[in-house]
């Protein structure tokens, strides 16, 4: 035991300085390891300390994959979730800094990350402004899950931003009995470090339990200069007995990363010396900015209480409180002072009004409120039921306050007081919904599904007036989001699902604060129509075909117009759609092989769509209008599939897997035109996994993954941007953005090359 304990204590005094909670944690997990003689209450409240509210179980008619602990851990090394959830259905990851490390992102079913709802331990995660998940906030999240699952289409209700494309839920809640510590240490490519500690002191006396982990990774980037400096913090408490629970969770993350989210130049990215050309920073003289970063502090503070009551009722409340500071640092050149409120400088008599300057943009936010669900679930099972019905009323009720605000931290041509502030703005939304969800089985093989959510939302904020002065203003919206569904099993090993749902969205904050109440876009509204085939327990194989019709109104695109504040902004198209196939296939054929794939078809497209393109020549815009038009970023065919192989008898100790992965992605379109002068071209990529566990002598574990990702060095961008326009000037030697179309019309466009070859190693060892 003494030996495992110094082990520790130079890892943590290795990777983060002194961190005592944790240490303690670590002595008391060996502790009762070597002496205590716990008794495991075997009880709901410990195997699931959070109520599922928002959780679909196998028979609720809503698609959606599974991540277990285990399965995370198969992959689990420094990537980000994203590319933790690759294996689910209509999912593409992406990664700025081109290696899955920093600042990345997910699309499902064509839609991105602002319209993917995301809930931790039931929480609302997105952000209540953007409507985005910055996962870069939350360093090595997925070392803490107990599972993620992933929901796709409407989902069932949740809490939060409304769902228009998926719903992902994390769960860090579960309880282990039993004490245990890990030490994670993972190298790779691009100098990529990642140095964790997880320990557990398992039930103290059968009624507590502590948990911490403590996480630090580093890496270049494949981009240039798209490093990350990432450290994390997951602290946990636990009371429990025959009746109650409570747990505690502070999360801290903290994250430096080099700013690469201009993408590679249009020009730059069929070079091979240039595909990693990062243009952030450039703008000062000589060498790049060193100090062109982001730089944010995310702290999560949750307090869950659970409580098993009479005649199968039980009650869970949630209390969380978000915590969010930071900044991003740009350098500018040739900036008019008086646009950052700053006096023209006099030297040698001449009036300077243009300067080389270094701004910080800020965000100071606080998030907080409280969830609900009380389940019932009678004890008696009533007459022509397959089983006892439930029922869950739950809900939230959230406020957000935030404040923007912009600072001139050094002007070379100026002086200004430290710190000059030359903008602020604040927002304030309160969010709250309630749902009613019920699910009853009968005894024929027929299951119903009802839930029925109302969301209410009011949001306050510094915007325009009619006569485009900014003013203090605010929205009001109230939602109905109904849904119901049903699952027939009408074979031994054969169900059949539907499901119809509707949701809404508001718009964000951009669209908010950067028009006036004339020219505001309306929300969003979803029908999703969701018809599924599975088969339920064949010994060697399972399958599942799930067929979605999304039809949008008034979806929210960019069209290039410009809104009476003349901005770009988002406008509503009436008629859209998404429609498509999915299917997944598992195939065991003995004990050491396993093979799945999935696969999507789809076809996503605007009914009408109208492009207003700038004219750089006359100032106005030219006006292009396309019938059945493609939804950018909605690939048509997409598709994965994996091989494994266990090379090893589990008896002996010792488990060896190989697996080759297999991804494809078909075309994608950057914008809604359908042009190919516009697109991202169709990618397959593959990489390869070995996973070496063994329980040693002494009890300990050690567990080995090396991954090596694009194994054949596909070259191939996941993510991009444009911007059209007509003009008879060829700005191309100017800009490496700028590419020539046809006759007069170009197009600004940048990329996001991933990387090619590279490898990660990854050593776990468990006390």
């Amino acid at each position: 035991m003494f030996h495992s304990f110094f082990i520790i204590m130079f890892f943590i005094n290795q990777t983060s300085g002194a961190h005592c909670v944790l240490a303690v944690i670590c002595l008391l997990a060996l502790s009762n390891s070597a002496f205590a003689q716990n008794k495991v209450p075997d009880s709901l409240t410990l195997n699931t300390v959070v109520i599922q509210a928002t959780r679909a179980s196998a028979q609720t008619p809503v698609p959606h994959t599974n991540f277990s602990a285990q399965k995370i851990a198969q992959t689990l090394q420094s990537q980000d979730i994203p590319f933790l959830l690759s294996a689910t259905p209509s999912l593409v990851e992406s990664s700025d800094a081109g290696a899955g490390i920093g600042y990345t992102g997910l699309r499902i079913r064509g839609s991105d990350p602002t319209r993917i709802n995301v809930t931790l331990n039931g929480v609302p995660l997105n952000d209540a402004e953007s409507q985005g998940v910055f996962w870069v906030n939350m360093p090595d999240l997925a070392s803490s899950a107990s599972e993620i699952q992933v929901q796709r289409g409407v989902g069932a209700s949740t809490n939060g931003a409304g769902s228009f494309g998926a719903t992902v839920n994390i769960d860090l809640s579960k309880v282990e009995a039993e004490p245990s510590a890990l030490l994670n240490a993972s190298i790779g490519a691009f100098d990529t470090r990642k140095y964790a500690i997880r320990a557990t002191t398992g039930l103290l006396k059968n009624r507590w339990a502590f948990s911490g982990r403590l996480s630090t990774l580093r890496s270049d980037g494949f981009i240039d200069r798209a490093s990350v400096d990432l450290n994390a913090v997951h602290l946990t408490g636990t009371y429990i007995d025959e009746q109650q629970s409570i747990q505690a969770h502070l999360l801290s993350g903290h994250e430096i990363t080099y700013q690469a989210w201009n993408g590679v130049p249009a020009q730059y990215i069929d070079d091979p010396e240039k595909r990693t050309f990062n243009t952030a920073g450039i703008e000062q003289p000589g060498l790049p900015y060193p100090n062109e970063v982001d730089d944010y502090t995310q702290r999560h503070y949750l307090l869950h209480y659970k409580r098993q009551m009479l005649y199968g009722l039980s009650l869970q409340i949630n209390g969380h409180y978000t915590r969010g500071f930071g900044f991003f640092e740009q350098y500018r050149s040739g900036q008019i002072l008086t646009e950052y409120n700053m006096p023209a400088s006099n030297i040698a008599d001449t009036s300077l009004v243009i300067s080389d300057l270094v701004r910080r943009r800020w965000l100071d936010n606080h998030f907080y409120g409280a969830t609900f669900a009380l389940r019932w679930a009678p004890p008696v099972n009533p007459p022509g039921l397959s089983g006892p019905p439930t029922l869950l009323w739950g809900g939230a009720i959230s406020r957000y306050d935030g404040v923007h605000f912009g600072e001139v931290i050094w002007a070379q041509l100026a002086t200004s007081p430290k710190g000059h502030r030359y903008y602020e703005n604040d927002a304030s939304k309160t969010d709250a919904n309630s749902y009613l969800k019920t699910e009853i089985g009968f005894s024929n093989g027929w299951r119903g599904f009802l839930d029925l959510q109302v969301r209410a939302i009011n949001y306050q904020f510094r915007g325009f007036n009619a006569v485009l002065e900014p003013t203090d203003q605010q929205v009001n919206f109230v939602f109905f989001n109904p849904k119901a569904g049903f699952n027939w099993k009408f074979a031994q090993k054969w169900s059949a699902y539907g499901f119809f749902g509707v949701a809404h969205r508001e718009p964000n904050r951009d669209d908010f604060t950067q028009s006036t109440p004339q020219g505001r876009p309306r929300p969003e509204r979803l029908l999703d129509w969701e018809l599924g085939l599975k088969t339920n327990s064949y010994a060697n194989w399972m399958m599942t075909i799930n067929a979605f019709w999304m039809q949008y109104r008034d979806q929210l695109v960019l069209d290039g117009r410009l809104n009476d504040v003349g901005a770009y902004i988002r406008t509503n198209v009436p008629d859209s759609y998404r429609a498509g196939v999915e299917a997944e296939l598992t195939w065991r054929p003995d004990s050491r092989w396993e093979c799945s794939a999935n696969a999507t078809a789809s076809r996503n497209r605007i009914r009408k769509y109208v492009e207003y393109r700038d004219n750089w020549d006359t100032g106005g815009q030219d006006i292009f209008e396309y019938l059945d038009a493609p939804l950018a970023f909605s690939p048509e065919w997409m598709g994965r599939a994996e091989v494994a192989w266990y090379c090893l008898p589990e008896k002996n100790d010792h488990t060896l897997r190989l697996a080759l992965i297999g991804k494809y992605i078909g075309q994608q379109f950057l914008d809604n035109t359908g042009s190919p002068n516009t697109t991202l071209p169709a990618y397959l990529f593959s990489d390869f996994r070995l996973n070496y566990d063994v329980i040693c002598r002494n009890g300990n574990q050690l567990g080995v993954v090396l991954g090596v990702f694009n194994l054949f060095d596909a070259r191939y961008s996941s993510n991009g941007w444009t911007y059209r326009y007509t003009s008879g000037f060829d700005n191309r030697p100017f800009d490496p953005y700028t590419r020539l179309e046809n006759g007069s019309t170009y197009n600004q466009t940048g990329f996001f090359p991933q990387a090619g070859t590279h490898w990660m190693l990854t050593l776990n060892l468990g006390f």
